[in-house]
Parts: C-alpha cells; structure tokens; sequence
C-alpha cells in the first residue's frame, strides 16, 4: 500500500479525534472529581468506601436498601434469603490474624450482612495483586456468603483456581466494564429526581470508563467504525504492524532505563531488563549483591495492563518466605499503597502510565516525551532513599 494513503487515513483519524475531543471539552466530561483528587486508583480510600456507602441500607443517601436490592437482584447466585432492609456493611472487615498456612485472617474489602447472619462479600481488586489463599481464607470464615471477586474486567483469579475454588459456586466474578456498571445505571435511575446523588454516581460513572479505557463518544465509534470501513487496507495494514512499533518503543524505554542504571551503578546496583508486554510479569530490576530476598523491581503487569514499582521479593513465597525480621523492617517503612506478601512496598505508576498500555494511547505518548524516563528516575532514587542502608 502506498504511504499517502496510509498518511491520509491517519490525517482523518486524527481530525476526527481532535473534533471530539472538543466536544468533551464542551461537554464537561474530562471534568471527573475523583481524577482531580488522585483518587482514581485508591481501592479502599475511594472505591471499596464509595460502593459500601451505596449498598449501606443506613448511608448517607438516605435511600435505605433501594442500591442494595439491586445488587442483589442482579449478582446474587446463593439464593440466601437475603435482609436488605436490615442490613449493614463494613469496609475492611478484620477477620482475626492470617495465620501460618495462609487458611484463616485477612480484612475482607467489602462486608454486608443481615440480622439472619447472611452474608455478601466483594473483593474488590482495582491494581492490587492477588494475595496467598486470600478467598479461600473468606469461604473459609462465611462459608455460606455470596463471594464476589470484582475487578476491572471480570478476570478470574488465578490463585483461587490454584485452591480448588470455581467460579459460579464457590465465587463469582463481576467487572467494573459491565456489571457494576449497569447496576450504577440502575442506581441512578432510582435518583434520577436528586441531582446530588444522581450526578455523583455520573461522575462515579464516568471514572469507571476512563479506567476501562470507555471514555470515547459513542456517536465518534460510529464514525470512526464508518472511516474504517472505508480505508480497510489501510486499517488492517496499522493494525498488524502496532506490535511492531510498540515493540521498538519499549526498546526505546530499555536503553533510557539503562542509562539510568549507570547512575546508580557506582552506589553498587545491579540492573538486569525482562520487558516484554507479550508476557505476564516484566520489567527493570535493581538490586545489591549481597541482596538475598527482594529487589527493586518496576514492572508491567498483566500482559500490559499495569505499570507498578516496589520492593519485590526474588523467590517463591509460599516455599521460601521473607525472613521475619526483614519482613518487620519492609512493612514499618512508607511510600507504600499497597503491601502484600509478594510486595512488602508496592505502588502503582500515576496518570497515565496506570492506563491499560494494549489499549491507551497516553503512556506511550509518555514515553515517547521523556516523562516515564523522568519518573523512573524519579521513583528509583526514592526507593533507594527509602531502603537506605538496609540489606535485601
């Protein structure tokens, strides 16, 4: 195919995302006060508490059990005659100290119940990973409770399937994308008379699809959907070579790592690169030789789906745990937002690098400018900060 009309068909591709972009503009949908506070990838800080608050019979909208009864009649699957008006939820349930086989303890991040001792429970997993036996450890406290495992896009969890549990017996999965989207719609339906519930559940709304990459006009697909139809050659000639670029790109990104790697070297880190989007866990890893357990590490999860950094241990926890004692120093040091057993310090990458890379355009345009290079940097030179002089 000849390059002009490659050329051309990007030129209308671009026209036409600029002349939509300004219909949002117009619109007020980039405005979003959840983005504006940086709250967007805050698990328990905003969206386990802001669900809670609408499945509370007692919350503040004063809607009693109208939210909750939609949930269940939408997602229940236990047929437990279920209390709504009578119910209750807890954000972060302690349920007693995780003891040594991993089988008991842990906070459950979504907790509802009734006075009948029925119960719902909703793990809610936005970029955080998967922690050792974690549902199994709730089945095994409510064994009869609607156990839901929510993520962005309604993936199964791996680790439960490793512990025998399956999917639409012992758990069910729902997605931000669709499920707990149309329950919103639902909600909103309800209020559609209150503005002030009602627009804040839009908002809520509108986050949910910037997360899921959904935020782009529907009106727009159309025509994008009609400009493809007309330029396939062209279409399908991009689509088979963005690997290609993609790749090349974060070739790019490896040699700007690796010259920060010989900013640190004389501080005696050792850098070695693993980055391949078409793999599960890759990344940079910067660590000391005399280092036995955990390392530095910056790493795209999930074939892509998610840019996170931290200390991050080298073995197999479940057969060589962390020793104890370093294990008390990791968890008693900040600059963390999450902390598991695979990640003693964990934080998650902000705007846009925490976008899904497979589908966003925005980190690559990150990457392209320099300023994922400058956050490496920046991020590396904190951690080694954080960790001073204590042996990993």
């Amino acid at each position: 195919m000849q390059s002009q009309s490659l050329q051309y068909f990007l030129e209308q591709v671009k026209s036409l995302n600029r002349r939509y972009d300004k219909i949002n503009q117009l619109s007020g949908e980039n405005f979003n006060v959840f983005r504006i506070l940086k709250l967007q990838a805050s698990e328990v800080r905003l969206h386990s508490t802001f669900l809670a608050e609408l499945l509370n019979p007692k919350g503040s909208h004063g809607q009693k059990d109208t939210f909750l009864k939609l949930f269940i009649e939408l997602f229940q699957f236990k047929n437990n005659n279920f209390d709504s008006i009578n119910g209750y939820t807890e954000v972060e349930k302690h349920t007693g100290l995780i003891n040594e086989n991993k089988t008991e303890g842990g906070r459950i991040d979504i907790f509802i119940a009734d006075k009948n001792r029925n119960h719902i429970i909703i793990e809610n997993k936005i970029y955080a990973p998967n922690q050792e036996k974690q549902l199994v450890r709730y089945r095994y406290h409510y064994p009869n409770a609607d156990l839901f495992y929510l993520t962005l896009e309604g993936r199964h969890c791996e680790e439960a399937a490793k512990d025998g549990l399956l999917v639409d017996k012992d758990y069910k999965c729902l997605s931000y994308k669709n499920d707990i989207t149309k329950w919103l719609e639902l909600c909103r339906k309800e209020v559609a008379i209150n503005p002030t519930i009602r627009e804040t559940i839009t908002q809520y709304l509108h986050l949910i699809k910037y997360l899921n990459n959904q935020t782009i006009n529907y009106a727009m697909t159309e025509e994008l959907s009609n400009l493809i139809n007309s330029n396939l050659e062209a279409a399908f000639t991009i689509a088979n070579n963005i690997d290609e670029a993609t790749d090349r790109l974060i070739e790019k990104l490896t040699e700007e790592v690796s010259e920060i790697a010989q900013e640190v070297k004389s501080l005696g880190f050792i850098f070695e690169c693993t980055v391949n989007l078409h793999e599960r866990d890759t990344g940079f890893l910067f660590y000391k030789e005399d280092w036995e357990y955990a390392s530095i590490l910056f790493q795209f999860q999930e074939y892509g789906k998610s840019f996170v950094y931290g200390v991050a241990t080298d073995n197999d926890m479940r057969t060589h745990p962390l020793p104890t004692e370093l294990k008390n120093k990791l968890t008693k040091l900040g600059g963390s937002v999450h902390k598991t057993n695979w990640w003693p310090i964990f934080s998650k990458f902000e705007d846009p690098f925490d976008k899904d890379w497979t589908t966003a355009f925005e980190p690559w345009v990150g990457l392209l400018n320099g300023d994922l290079k400058r956050s490496i940097r920046t991020k590396l030179i904190e951690m080694i900060d954080l960790i001073g002089e204590l042996k990993l």
